[in-house]
């Protein structure tokens, strides 16, 4: 049986030291299906990624991952687990970086990462020079958004336009779909399904919250997302939490990896609020898929799935806009019934099985050439 590595930052909980359970972003769950689909054509995957906890070889929801440790660099790394793993390789992150790529790979943009507007030009030249290093080497990218195809037409060179694939994410609509009929409690749930970072907006969604906790007493706020211990910013939300004065109005909960879709039927809005850093979300596509209605901010893939008072509202990820939009939804029942009656609609749109078929079109062009390789 052919072999196919994918390297990549973060898959196990390298992060927490939890080597036995798949981390709970974005980036992990996508590796997990595609490892789905590459045995499903025959091969078996294997995960190579960066370790904060050191080397280590281990087995994790039956796919073997072999962490790396990121000293010296983030490129030594990857040029280790570019020696080291068998078969044909893809690249599922880190493209910002110049890499040492194995000719014939394939890289995954999972969406774009240097977004941020503060970043100095110079750092911004550098990316762009990995990128086009990228488009140079490997024999295919594919993008999970618009936003890198954009970005490769207009800042880099290449001859050939299928260079840089779009096979947006999917999601699983038999597995989140719409709640039905709520007891009629009063209690409105507002859900931040995202790990508990900078880039996913936790910063202004919490100076929101603070606002709308004030104004809307029948509001309770979910935060359904990873933590990395040690974090100074994770430390801070859960002293935010630990003293809040409405705190029996706060939840903080971490689901199991196949448990997440509960969250979303138990909520009435959710706040997909990045700042910086995202691709064509998960967490925006299950809230979707769940026929609930998203306040998401204008930044990345979020633009691919939110058309503006459709399915959702679309804003600047500031306190101000987060806590106007969320509190228009608070208070019009008939637009939250519209919008996520139009939110489900709109995620079957992205469903799994053309995700899939795409990923195999993929995947049969990438293992023949292996064969030939060998």
């Amino acid at each position: 049986m052919s072999k196919v590595g994918i390297l990549t930052h973060s898959f196990a909980d390298a992060y927490n030291g939890r080597l036995d359970r798949i981390f709970g972003g974005g980036l992990e769950r996508y590796i997990f299906n595609l490892c789905g689909v590459i045995r499903e054509m025959g091969a078996e995957p294997e995960v190579h990624q960066l370790s904060f906890q050191g080397d280590f070889d281990r087995t994790v929801e039956g796919i073997r991952v072999r962490g790396y440790a990121c000293a010296p660099s983030v490129r030594e790394a990857f040029g280790r687990m570019s020696r080291e793993a068998e078969g044909r390789l893809i690249y599922s992150s880190q493209m910002w970086t110049m890499l040492d790529y194995q000719p014939g790979s394939l890289g995954i943009c999972h969406g774009i990462n240097w977004d941020e507007p503060r970043i100095d030009g110079a750092p911004k030249e550098a990316v762009r020079q990995a990128i086009q290093h990228a488009l140079n080497e490997l024999a295919m990218i594919v993008t999970v958004d618009s936003h890198f195809l954009t970005y490769c037409r207009s800042a880099c060179r290449y001859d050939d336009r299928e260079k840089v694939r779009l096979i947006p994410n999917a999601v699983d609509t038999e597995v989140f779909y719409p709640a039905g009929e709520r007891a009629n409690s009063g209690e409105l749930r507002v859900l931040f399904p995202r790990r508990i970072s900078v880039e996913r907006g936790i910063v202004p969604m919490m100076l929101a919250a603070d606002r709308l906790l004030e104004a809307y007493p029948q509001a309770t706020f979910e935060f359904a997302g990873e933590t990395i211990a040690g974090d100074p910013l994770c430390e801070a939300f859960r002293i935010w939490l630990d003293r809040h004065p409405e705190q029996e109005r706060l939840l903080h909960r971490v689901y199991p990896f196949g448990q997440v879709a509960e969250a979303y039927r138990q909520a009435d809005i959710a706040v997909i609020p990045s700042v910086f850093s995202e691709g064509t979300s998960y967490a925006c596509l299950e809230a979707l898929s769940s026929g609930i209605p998203v306040v998401a901010s204008q930044v990345g893939g979020l633009n691919d799935l939110i058309l503006n008072g459709y399915n959702g509202l679309l804003v600047h990820p500031s306190e101000q806009e987060l806590a106007g939009a969320i509190g228009r939804l608070i208070e019009d029942a008939d637009l939250r019934l519209r919008m996520g009656a139009r939110a489900r609609e709109t995620a079957l749109a992205f469903g799994q099985t053309e995700w899939r078929a795409k990923w195999k079109a993929v995947l049969t062009t990438f293992l023949a050439r292996s064969h030939v390789a060998v």
